[in-house]
């Protein structure tokens, strides 16, 4: 894993994100959370490609390392708590499809 810096243009402003691998800690603007493991596993997947939609097989697979189709809420859960810990502004939701960091253009992603 490596540290993670994104800045998104979310409409009127500016939300800077920062990962940090080691101690499992995100900083949303200046809102510092830690997250467990699966969690940051969850949202570092998501911050590969911001604005990118990713389905729920597909981030079950990245983090989960679950090769099967199966009927889960794992995904939706963890993005339930992520949500609760960072804001529910920075995941949304595309129905039917899966999960993307919500943004109208990605300003920066450097990994």
């Amino acid at each position: 894993m490596t540290r993670r810096r994104i800045a998104l243009n979310q409409g009127d402003r500016n939300v800077h994100v920062s990962m940090n691998p080691d101690s499992l800690t995100v900083r949303v603007d200046r809102q510092y959370s830690r997250l467990t493991m699966q969690e940051y596993l969850l949202l570092d997947a998501l911050a590969k490609s911001p604005g990118e939609t990713l389905s729920r097989d597909n981030l079950l697979l990245d983090v989960w390392q679950c090769r099967y189709p199966i009927k889960t809420r794992t995904v939706d859960v963890h993005v339930q708590r992520l949500r609760r810990k960072l804001g529910t502004h920075l995941i949304e939701t595309v129905h039917g499809v899966g999960y993307r960091l919500s943004t109208d253009a990605p300003l920066t992603a450097a990994g």
